[in-house]
């Protein structure tokens, strides 16, 4: 008998039994989706629109992605499978963290007691590079925060574009100076 590769099952494998990274990215991810889902049931996602997901994830093919708010339905079934979908993420993200040493509480501490916070301050704990990596990051926040509090942004194209520049530059700043030749050099 031969062996057959599927592709397909490889990559639902990966789907369904995500590394580490991935499952960082699917419950970050999956937690922004539903954050975003109940602000919108809340009619809070912003000033004047409500969001239809089936109209967001399917480029307006089905339907409007976004509704004026005050003759949009506050529920509708795509609320459930977007929500669903978020939840989906999340959970699998989560059971590849809990299976690590130390589960979800180590996973939770390790976001908030590592070296990228404690550069913020001093950058002979990590370089330069990973100085200004958690300040990007940081500020990459805190810019999403402020103006999703305080003027209902929380979908602003200006303001995603905005946070996304400063994460990816946050991360890569970051990454470079956990690179082998940064170590080298920091010696």
């Amino acid at each position: 008998m031969s062996e057959v590769n599927n592709d397909n099952d490889g990559f639902v494998n990966m789907l369904l039994n995500p590394s580490k990274t991935m499952s960082n990215w699917f419950v970050g991810l999956g937690a922004l989706g539903i954050f975003l889902a109940i602000l919108n049931l809340l009619g809070e996602i912003h000033p004047n629109y409500r969001v239809s997901w089936a109209g967001v994830l399917t480029f307006e093919i089905t339907n409007k992605a976004f509704e004026d708010i005050s003759t949009a339905p506050a529920f509708v079934v795509s609320d459930l499978v977007f929500i669903l979908i978020c939840g989906l993420l999340t959970g699998l993200g989560f059971k590849t963290i809990n299976s690590q040493d130390g589960g979800i509480s180590a996973w939770l501490k390790s976001i908030f007691v590592n070296q990228t916070w404690l550069s913020l301050a001093d950058p002979d704990v990590g370089g330069w590079y990973k100085t200004l990596g958690a300040w990007c990051l940081l500020l990459s926040v805190f810019n999403y925060l402020y103006f999703g509090f305080s003027a209902t942004g929380w979908i602003d194209p200006g303001v995603y574009s905005v946070t996304i520049g400063l994460m990816a530059f946050g991360f890569a700043l970051n990454y470079s100076a956990n690179s082998p030749e940064a170590e080298e050099t920091n010696s």
